[in-house]
């Protein structure tokens, strides 16, 4: 168990993801068990106190007995970039300035700091407060009675008085989630004395804040004028409650881990940022739909225009399409977002957007994947004996975050110049009633 923040006998392992090597590490079984339930690697038994390690197929970083295990993306950024870079949406955006990171720091330290950094400025100018519900049973009343309350929880009394009313408190979801993200953090072993006391500082500060619980929802806020200058820190502090935790025994972190599953992260990106620059002007971007590749009904799903989904039955041949970017109803083209940097890995995605060119009826396809090496290009490849091409494109996400979305938007701009004049397009509709 970690004994303190300045523990000098801690060791650090690195993994790429894909590494079905492992290593073998000294725990005890009870720190075995806080790693496994990490899901961040495999934990296979061998021999006494002494385990395999196996990455599992996810990104992360976790510190459990003084053991630092790091499993580093294959898409050539560091953990604290990837914490940043891809966990947010189309109307979340990244905020460029919020983390003051190189790649070789320490993911521990880089939050710690930029969190304590963020809320020391929000709370310059004082507490947020804001009204809150409160539901309660008083000697008094206050507020209005609930009396549907009233009568089934104390038939026939007149005391305690089941009342609503509205508190002006700083017990409010802002508070709530920016006190929760800094107490977490001040017990993270090896963050420097300073950033701890700052921390520590924020979280006494919040102390009329209810903590968030491990695991518990996360409480909603809305951006608003009111919260203005306390959004840069709350946008950090959110992503730390949901995506970080912390086990704190005898005033220690006994565990701490952020673990993440890229491929899902990395569709997410490419979904979020295609649909906001290619929706609107009579565009759309349809997430995955079904289409059929034999004859069937038309699908309410399925892009305007083309037969579709799989009948009840299940006796037609089906093909999800990925992000279908269609105009006034009809399909321009079709993204599919795969994680795989391996070209034989990657080599199931093209008969996939060969399919689904064919039942979509559109001649160009884009496979989206993250960029091995910077300077990649995208390359066009014509499919022999048909008239589609698939285009492999790869997205340097090393880069940072305004990079990434760059190469995005462009991908966007292309998709737009795909599509046909409207006389063209009913040109091609006639000729397909026709056949």
């Amino acid at each position: 168990m970690i004994a303190s923040s300045t523990d000098s006998a801690s060791e650090s392992i690195e993994f790429d993801e894909f590494d079905r090597r492992g290593r073998l590490v000294s725990l005890s079984w009870e720190g075995a068990q806080h790693l496994s339930q990490t899901g961040l690697v495999e934990v296979l038994p061998a021999g006494r106190d002494t385990w395999r390690l196996i990455p599992s197929g996810r990104v992360g970083s976790v510190r459990v007995e003084g053991l630092s295990v790091r499993v580093l993306p294959a898409a050539s950024l560091g953990l604290t970039q990837l914490f940043f870079l891809l966990d947010h949406a189309a109307d979340d955006a990244f905020l460029p300035s919020a983390v003051q990171a190189r790649d070789d720091d320490e993911l521990w330290s880089a939050v710690a700091e930029s969190m304590a950094r963020l809320a020391h400025q929000a709370l310059s100018a004082g507490l947020l407060r804001g009204y809150r519900r409160v539901d309660e049973a008083l000697t008094t009343v206050r507020g209005r009675i609930r009396l549907g309350d009233q009568i089934r929880r104390h038939p026939g009394m007149t005391i305690p008085l089941e009342v609503t009313y509205s508190e002006f408190t700083p017990d409010i979801a802002e508070n709530r989630i920016l006190r929760t993200a800094a107490h977490r953090l001040q017990f993270l072993p090896d963050l420097p004395d300073a950033t701890r006391r700052r921390l520590a500082m924020v979280d006494a500060r919040l102390s009329d804040a209810s903590l968030i619980p491990q695991g518990a929802p996360v409480p909603a806020w809305t951006p608003s004028r009111l919260n203005a200058r306390f959004q840069d820190a709350l946008a950090l502090a959110d992503r730390i409650v949901r995506r970080i935790s912390v086990e704190v025994e005898d005033g220690h972190a006994a565990s701490a881990a952020f673990v993440t599953e890229m491929p899902a992260l990395f569709e997410r990106f490419v979904a979020a940022e295609l649909t906001a620059a290619l929706d609107g002007r009579g565009g759309r971007v349809l997430q995955n739909p079904v289409v059929n590749l034999d004859s069937g009904t038309e699908s309410p799903d399925a892009p305007s225009g083309r037969h579709g989904a799989p009948a009840a039955d299940g006796d037609h041949i089906s093909v999800r399409t990925g992000l279908v970017y269609e105009v006034d109803g009809d399909p321009v083209t079709t993204f599919v977002p795969t994680y795989p940097t391996d070209r034989r890995a990657r080599a199931a995605e093209h008969y996939r957007l060969l399919a689904a060119c064919t039942a979509l009826g559109v001649d160009r396809a884009y496979l989206v994947y993250p960029a091995q090496r910077r300077g990649d290009t995208p390359q066009p490849r014509r499919i022999v004996h048909t008239d589609i091409s698939i285009v492999e494109y790869p997205v340097d996400l090393s880069g940072g975050p305004a990079e990434s979305r760059r190469a995005i938007v462009e991908l966007a701009e292309q998709a737009r110049t795909l599509i046909a004049p409207p006389a063209a397009r009913h040109r091609t509709e006639g000729r397909r009633h026709a056949r």
